[in-house]
């Protein structure tokens, strides 16, 4: 469905609830409502634990097609810092210029923007024949275990650990930094490729009738967008009509 489809859908079931006399949503209030349930449908697809199923991102084969519009590859290459010659199709990481408060060993790369979670990571680092597993690591773990001869980052097992864009600037004229993470490298050995392939944050819809040059259709699996519908029809019944909701919500579980 385009984006203007999905808002036909909507508004004749939703209108079909309120025996067309439903209230009116203009196309930014629709946008925003469309972009909810895509969300909430693609968490319910990701985590396990959100869905009667219980299964999660690439659980089965539908699950892996419900999401695979979301994957993409991302690369660093130390011979190409600024990403210039990365083959097209593939997103950019580089090496962030604001190395503040990294850990020894340690260095903060820039994600792509929509990055939201990995899917497959591999280092490798620089004289070594083959790619190094990238294990995520938590903050405790790292406390734990950086001392520990058996159990620190080396050549085949590269940690890697969360953190914070460098400058947040929400509501303000200055533009965010980028999304960050930090990778630990074994000590004395340099970083030379970081090969991902994540799950990016499913862009907005947006819905414009006036002009539909404008339209930002959904690009997850065409067999979802009846669902998002669905849970727009059902996040708008929970403002107008709260007595309605959870019977919406029941109806809602059986797509899961």
């Amino acid at each position: 469905m385009t984006a203007n489809d999905m808002k036909f859908n909507f508004q004749l079931k939703f209108d079909s609830l309120f025996e067309f006399s439903a209230p009116a949503y203009d196309d930014r209030q629709i946008s925003y409502l469309l972009t909810e349930a895509q969300f909430r449908v693609f968490i319910r697809r990701y985590n396990p634990l959100a869905n009667k199923y219980q299964k999660g991102f690439e659980a089965d084969e539908q699950r892996r097609r419900d999401l695979e519009q979301l994957i993409k590859p991302a690369l660093y290459d130390s011979t190409d810092p600024t990403g210039a010659a990365v083959p097209e199709g593939v997103e950019v990481i580089t090496e962030s210029a604001q190395q503040g408060g990294v850990h020894p060993n340690g260095v903060f790369m820039d994600m792509p923007e929509d990055f939201l979670y990995s899917v497959e990571e591999a280092v490798k680092l620089v004289d070594e024949p083959k790619e190094a597993w990238v294990k995520p690591v938590r903050h405790d773990e790292y406390l734990a275990n950086i001392n520990n001869p058996y159990k620190q980052p080396y050549k085949d097992l590269i940690w890697r650990m969360d953190i914070s864009r460098y400058q947040h600037a929400a509501g303000t004229d200055t533009a965010a930094s980028a999304k960050r993470t930090e990778l630990v490298l074994p000590e004395g050995y340099t970083l030379d490729t970081f090969r991902i392939r994540y799950l990016a944050t499913p862009p907005n819809i947006v819905v414009d009738e006036f002009d539909p040059d404008n339209q930002v259709h959904c690009i997850l699996d065409e067999t979802l967008h009846r669902e998002i519908v669905d849970e727009a029809v059902i996040i708008a019944q929970a403002a107008v009509k709260p007595d309605m909701y959870q019977v919406g919500v029941s109806e809602q579980e059986r797509n899961d």
